[in-house]
């Protein structure tokens, strides 16, 4: 892979991701400061993950015959501008929900697009995947550290301004990426006894046992995600933490996911996809269990932070090789859409619900300990779909 696409690509992930590390930890915080509940912070990102599921599919579509998959996304960036300008207008529900809806709309459709773009430019070095991925990580940590810092002393600027910012930008370096038409995207190696037949239909490839069992593991962990992304910022300052602490341990978190990145290849030669997932799950369900009953124990709230590599890194990277596995290089865009629409968008959409529901029934107690159930619930179309693989390889 030569340099420069290499940067072009990292920097996209990294400011794209700035934008997310302001607007994940801190958004519910943001609304309460205007008057707004936690619930309606959880309907609001609720319908940031809604978005996932009728953006991504949508653009794909009307892409797929595109000469420049390139020009939608930076069509998609420069709409998702646009559509934020409604977080400057009077704050209330109504130009909340409106501008939420327009921006997410358009910033989750293209994300992707800017994976089969890196794919594409990868080629046969897909396993360097991690390593462009992690500057997404660094953006994250980058904003979410230093906007936590300012927020302490009191200087942190307008959470609205701070992310349009990194989406203008992301949209600038983004016109510098390298092209690729969509006949070229994803191509490499598969297992050839689980690559499903070529199509473009969606549904086609929704009928597949195994991409069903794919879709409901990432649903349900995505769905697990929903307290965090909610509520850990809340639930870690009720239980008597500085905001500057709290901004810390999010950095902790992703930065530990960087780590993870950089190693990733080495990772996923020792063991399958699948294997790693479940790893992932189980952490998972321990990680959310801990954070619901001990979140005044700093130093357990580190360790915890740190498995953030397991439970986010390594399964987004197991999930992705698992993904290529699955699905033909023609079908690659169509199942990175159902991916990013079902998994993180119905899920997202799910966790969002729920978590607002369980905070109001019982705060960051319910809200965690649900998610480690969701997170658990996940082991079971895993189980599943490792039997049918070891029938499979005996027959």
């Amino acid at each position: 892979m030569q340099p420069m696409p290499y940067w072009r690509l990292s920097s996209t992930y990294f400011f794209y991701y700035a934008a997310v590390g302001v607007f994940t930890p801190y958004f519910a915080r943001w609304i309460t400061t205007w008057g707004h509940s936690a619930q309606t912070a959880s309907a609001l990102m609720a319908l940031w993950y809604a978005t996932r599921v009728v953006g991504p599919p949508l653009w794909a579509h009307l892409s797929r015959d595109s000469r420049s998959p390139k020009t939608w996304l930076i069509g998609g960036l420069g709409l998702s501008c646009l559509g934020f300008f409604g977080f400057f207008l009077p704050k209330s529900l109504f130009w909340l929900a409106l501008s939420m809806g327009l921006f997410s709309l358009f910033y989750n459709a293209v994300m992707p697009q800017l994976e089969a773009l890196t794919l594409n430019a990868l080629g046969d070095q897909k396993h360097h995947y991690g390593r462009i991925r992690l500057w997404g990580s660094l953006g994250f940590i980058v904003l979410a550290v230093v906007y936590g810092e300012l927020l302490q002393r009191h200087l942190a600027p307008d959470l609205a301004l701070t992310m349009l910012t990194a989406m203008i930008i992301t949209t600038f370096v983004a016109m510098r990426l390298p092209g690729g038409s969509p006949s070229d995207i994803a191509t490499g190696a598969t297992h050839e006894s689980e690559t499903l037949p070529n199509s473009s239909s969606l549904w086609v490839l929704l009928q597949q046992t195994s991409v069903q069992r794919f879709l409901l593991t990432t649903l349900l962990m995505q769905m697990s995600f929903g307290a965090f992304y909610l509520f850990y910022t809340l639930h870690l300052e009720h239980a008597g933490h500085d905001t500057n602490v709290v901004g810390a341990l999010w950095g902790v978190g992703v930065l530990a996911e960087v780590v993870l990145f950089i190693y990733a290849g080495r990772v996923l030669s020792r063991a399958s996809a699948q294997y790693w997932m479940q790893i992932a799950v189980v952490i998972t369900v321990a990680r959310w269990l801990c954070v619901a009953l001990m979140p005044q124990v700093l130093w357990l709230m580190v360790i915890m932070q740190l498995s953030h590599a397991i439970s986010f890194g390594l399964f987004h990277i197991a999930s992705t090789q698992r993904l290529v596995e699955l699905f033909s290089a023609p079908d690659r865009v169509n199942g990175q859409s159902l991916n990013y629409s079902i998994g993180s968008g119905v899920g997202g959409v799910f966790g969002a619900v729920l978590a607002g529901w369980a905070w109001g029934t019982g705060a960051g107690v319910a809200a965690f300990s649900l998610a480690a159930l969701c997170a658990a619930f996940a082991l079971w179309p895993l189980r599943a779909s490792q039997t049918a693989m070891q029938h499979e390889s005996r027959a």
